[in-house]
Formats: structure tokens, C-alpha cells, sequence
């Protein structure tokens, strides 16, 4: 259970890091946008959205977007697989209680 409760925040911590990063890619492209839009007739947004997608600034910041989104996925198997194994291992000690008394009835009247 520890290690159930140890996956959940690691998965709770990446997902507050992959929505940060995201805002944080929003931004700076909105920004980027901004800075480098020359409000000339012949710039279109096609453009202007080209030039910003090429800008080093926001190509670091996406690939940190993607590094955060793949810990996140990555943690966040590591969490449903201890969460499975955890009901299995809950499923088996009921099932065990449950038996236990029946076992050791038969077990006294046999010699």
C-alpha cells in the first residue's frame, strides 16, 4: 500500500508538471507570436504561426512539454500496475479469511 500511495503522488506531481509546462508552451508561443507579427499586409498568420514554430525559445519549451507528457504516462503505468497488483493482493487475503475457518473444521476431524 505504501508503494500504491508513493505511485499516486509521483503521478499527481507529474501531472501538475505536464499542465505547467503546457501553460507555460501557450504562452510563450502567444508571446512569440506577438513579438515577431510585423502587422504588414503581405504577413500572413501562416507565416507569422511558421516563424514562431521555429523560434529556439518555443522548440525548447515543447520538447520539455513532451519530456513532462512521457513521465507523466511513464508514472502513470507504474501507478495502475501497483494499483492492480494491490486489489489482487486484497482479493487473495479475503479469499484466505474466508477459507481459513472451513479448513480448520475439516482438518480437526480428520486424524
Amino acid at each position: 500500500m505504501s508503494w500504491l500511495t508513493y505511485a499516486k503522488s509521483e503521478l499527481v506531481t507529474a501531472e501538475i508538471t505536464e499542465e505547467r509546462c503546457a501553460n507555460d508552451v501557450k504562452l510563450i508561443e502567444a508571446k512569440t507570436l506577438i513579438a515577431q507579427w510585423s502587422g504588414d499586409k503581405n504577413d500572413t498568420v501562416t507565416l507569422a504561426k511558421a516563424r514562431r514554430d521555429t523560434d529556439e525559445t518555443v522548440i525548447h519549451l515543447q520538447e520539455l512539454y513532451l519530456n513532462s507528457r512521457a513521465y507523466r504516462k511513464l508514472v502513470e503505468s507504474v501507478f495502475e500496475r501497483c494499483e492492480r497488483s494491490a486489489q489482487i493482493l486484497s482479493r487473495e487475503l479475503s479469499r484466505r479469511i474466508s477459507v481459513a475457518p472451513q479448513e480448520r473444521r475439516l482438518i480437526r476431524y480428520q486424524p
